[in-house]
């Protein structure tokens, strides 16, 4: 059994791709179990982090493997400049996009809570409301927007180094 072994012998193309084609399926399919097993412990035992620890950790553990190596085979780079070419907006302003839309909807959605859980109803909840509100963009916007832009250009730079490397060899 040569597991390890470095010779690799040539293999018809149909094939590699027709089990890359599996092995995304399988992928998927247990992704979507994982997600679907997280909904229906949340529904049937709440809102108990311990209940749903282990889809979470599979869930954002594959999420980041994934991540890591495109980065680090430098598929990432390559995807961004594909997108780029066939997009209308790049893919940092995408990520700065959706950092606000992040920032935004958890703003709103605090912002909604607080007047509902605190106000008194009337202008006292309207208050309420636009204080958090106004807080939390001030918080939460420049963090996400931040988190998306510098994942974003740290992820292209390591993955064009990780390509440049791989030529260089």
């Amino acid at each position: 059994m040569k597991l390890f072994s470095l010779k690799r012998t040539p293999m018809d193309e149909r094939i590699v791709h027709t089990r890359n084609m599996l092995y995304k399926e399988a992928y998927i399919i247990a992704m979507l179990l994982c997600f679907v097993s997280l909904v229906a412990k949340y529904i049937i035992y709440g809102p108990n982090i311990g209940v749903v620890a282990t889809e979470l950790i599979i869930l954002m553990l594959s999420a980041l493997y994934y991540g890591m190596r495109s980065v680090f085979l430098g598929l990432y780079s390559d995807e961004v400049e594909v997108h780029d070419r066939t997009s209308k907006l790049s893919m940092s302003k995408k990520n700065v996009i959706w950092g606000l839309g992040f920032g935004i909807a958890i703003a709103a959605f605090l912002g909604i809570r607080s007047a509902v859980v605190y106000g008194d109803g009337g202008v006292q909840s309207l208050w309420y409301f636009i204080i958090v509100l106004f807080a939390s963009l001030m918080m939460y916007v420049p963090f996400f927007v931040g988190i998306m832009a510098i994942g974003h250009t740290l992820a292209n730079k390591a993955s064009k180094k990780a390509i440049h490397e791989d030529l260089d060899e």
